[in-house]
């Protein structure tokens, strides 16, 4: 997206060029939104195509609609998506050996998680082989668990976004 700017040095000339600059300046503000919508529409498919194959017991999680901040000129400063529900954590990160033996989140060490870890002030928390568990549910009654896999939908949008990112910005930026 290259512009040429011809100025010569006299008041009219001047103004002309001021103008132009204000114009591009506004196109370049329009291509960024346009790019910012684009990876954020990427990353929403790539995390709700990862929902469609949670495993497991864990699926009350859902992708929430993508969010923009802006600050008070109207200039992007946040975008992101994200995962919600009480089961948020368990399908982005798994839950249990059973579904996530060797399918391990590439950051869940970074984050305190692990295969067959469960956070908890209350041992036991970890499961046991061969990777089942049961618990008691709010209904008061136990439940036979064998966890959820690490669906990771956050992390592959988030990598999908990453990957394409510099080709997706020629296209917009290019046009």
């Amino acid at each position: 997206m290259n512009k040429v700017i011809e100025v010569e040095l006299g008041v009219s000339s001047i103004d002309k060029a001021i103008k132009e600059l204000k114009e591009y300046e506004k196109s370049i503000n329009d291509k960024l939104q346009e790019f910012i919508a684009i990876l954020l529409q990427d990353g929403v498919q790539v995390a709700n195509a990862s929902m469609g194959s949670v495993v497991g017991d864990s699926t009350q999680a859902a992708i929430v609609v993508p969010e923009v901040m802006v600050d008070g000129a109207g200039n992007i400063v946040t975008a992101y998506i994200q995962l919600s529900g009480k089961d948020a954590l368990f399908v982005e990160f798994g839950a249990g050996i059973y579904y996530n033996n060797g399918n391990a989140h590439p950051q869940a060490a970074e984050f305190g998680y692990g295969v067959g870890t469960y956070p908890s002030d209350h041992p036991p928390n970890r499961a046991i082989n061969p990777g089942y568990w049961w618990y008691k549910g709010e209904d008061g009654a136990l439940h036979f668990s064998l966890g959820t896999q690490a669906s990771m939908p956050i992390y592959r949008a988030a990598e999908s976004i990453r990957n394409n990112a510099i080709r997706k910005a020629l296209d917009v930026f290019r046009s």
